[in-house]
């Protein structure tokens, strides 16, 4: 059984998570599906401490929702589906938009140069007029790849997840874009139309052959097109823009230097360890993170795995967060299942 598939053991337990009403079959595709939140209660999708402050800065930025919905007001919601990797990220981080020093303890074991956090300057302020020190969805200040349909974050061009800045112990300031993965599986190449793909092999072709110049031991520009390298090459591509746009100016908020993290589950190993769809890229490491790491510039690229993320922020969260700790881990924490092994930070 995949790990897709394992995930579903939210039928078993979405009773001791969400409300009653909730707990009902909700409709996916137009079929009701017992691992999905019963319409009309997919908000219940994000722990009732962060859900309401999540949801008006979603929708105050026009950033939709994977597979999101409508309630009874017609505002966005996110989706029902309990394996929504969107929520998942949002449920893990959000508590690291107004506390710096949690967002500090939590990611400096992955990132030792990482002192100071500091406002993310460039998002909208928050209700209280303050800036997030960690942001959803982000797009960038600039068309930095020229992509036809930038400017909805989330939608339609090259996005991450989740992005923060610091200050690191040497002084400079290095912007961190993140990718948040979860149940996904890319087992096959995908099928875009011919007109698709050469328009947008058109778009990526020159900072590619830019990346490509600096000497960089790279698989071939017609092996990236399929996913999920496809989405690191314009993460990556993004990050580099970005970075060299200091050179001429401020660039991204003063970013001296521009890093990938890439979280994503080590139990997935459908995702982790499967090269069917790219097997060139299979002589770069034994899974997708490992290979990533040796094809993107050198300290531009970091996998970890969402098992020793929430183990760290079991043991950092402080006090006033034990409600919100304990139910991202009973909502998410699954190695303690058996499907994979406890992780170490």
């Amino acid at each position: 059984m995949n790990f897709r598939n394992e995930e579903r053991r939210y039928e078993a337990i979405k009773w001791d998570v969400f409300s009653a009403k909730a707990c009902q079959p909700g409709r996916y595709n137009g079929i009701p599906r017992s691992f999905c939140l019963a319409d009309g209660c997919s908000a219940e999708n994000l722990h009732e401490s962060l859900r309401d402050d999540a949801l008006e800065y979603f929708e105050k930025r026009g950033i939709p929702w994977h597979d999101g919905l409508k309630d009874e007001q017609d505002r966005p919601m996110p989706s029902n589906h309990l394996c929504c990797s969107q929520s998942f990220c949002v449920n893990s981080l959000w508590p690291m938009v107004h506390d710096p020093d949690l967002l500090g303890n939590v990611f400096r074991p992955f990132l030792p140069q990482l002192g100071k956090p500091l406002p993310f300057s460039t998002d909208d302020p928050l209700p209280d007029s303050s800036r997030p020190f960690l942001t959803f969805e982000w797009i960038g200040t600039e068309k930095y790849l020229n992509e036809h349909s930038w400017g909805t974050r989330g939608a339609n061009c090259t996005s991450t997840d989740f992005a923060f800045r610091f200050r690191r112990y040497d002084g400079r300031i290095q912007l961190v874009l993140g990718e948040w993965k979860y149940t996904e599986e890319y087992a096959k190449a995908p099928r875009l139309a011919s007109k698709t793909l050469t328009t947008q092999k058109s778009i990526y072709l020159e900072p590619f052959e830019c990346w490509k110049a600096s000497g960089a031991d790279l698989p071939t520009y017609d092996g990236l097109f399929v996913e999920p390298f496809y989405q690191l090459m314009r993460q990556t591509l993004l990050a580099q823009a970005m970075e060299r746009a200091r050179e001429r100016g401020n660039g991204e908020m003063q970013a001296d230097i521009v890093s990938l993290v890439h979280v994503s589950p080590a139990a997935n190993r459908g995702l982790a360890e499967n090269f069917k769809a790219a097997p060139e890229l299979a002589r770069f490491g034994k899974t997708v993170g490992d290979a990533w790491k040796q094809v993107a510039p050198k300290n531009r690229f970091l996998p970890v795995s969402t098992e020793s993320l929430l183990t760290i922020i079991d043991q950092v969260a402080p006090e006033r967060l034990q409600s919100w700790r304990e139910w991202l881990l009973k909502r998410h924490g699954w190695w303690g299942t058996g499907i994979a092994d406890k992780p170490a930070p």
